[in-house]
């Protein structure tokens, strides 16, 4: 689990049970798609529109994340959720790094 500019990402190693499995199928087939979370904030932003009436509560820094769950409805709008295999993120970061290569010969070449 860590935070990003986008937020916070996480990855699990989901047990083969019939639970496990099951909610893994939820999760991919897109019928479970929201989180949960329970933490404590270090630092945040909030804005008040009244005439609107739309509060905003904008987290810089958290100081601790205690858990993430899987939820059929969350608290905050905004969250999804995808089930990815490790082989996605391992062909991603193949991909990344042959169009970084491919950027270097490239560069290499008109110099």
């Amino acid at each position: 689990m860590n935070t990003n500019d986008k937020g916070l990402r996480i990855s699990a190693d989901i047990i083969g049970t019939n639970n496990g499995t099951d909610v893994y199928k939820l999760i991919k087939r897109g019928d479970v798609n929201k989180m949960s979370f329970a933490f404590t904030v270090k630092s945040e932003r909030t804005e008040v529109d009244k005439e609107n009436k739309i509060y905003t509560r904008t987290i810089i820094v958290f100081d601790k994340i205690y858990d993430v769950a899987v939820v059929d409805f969350s608290a905050y709008d905004g969250i999804s959720m995808q089930a990815r295999s490790k082989e996605y993120f391992i062909d991603l970061e193949k991909d990344l790094q042959e169009k970084q290569r491919r950027k270097r010969l490239l560069f290499m070449t008109y110099l």
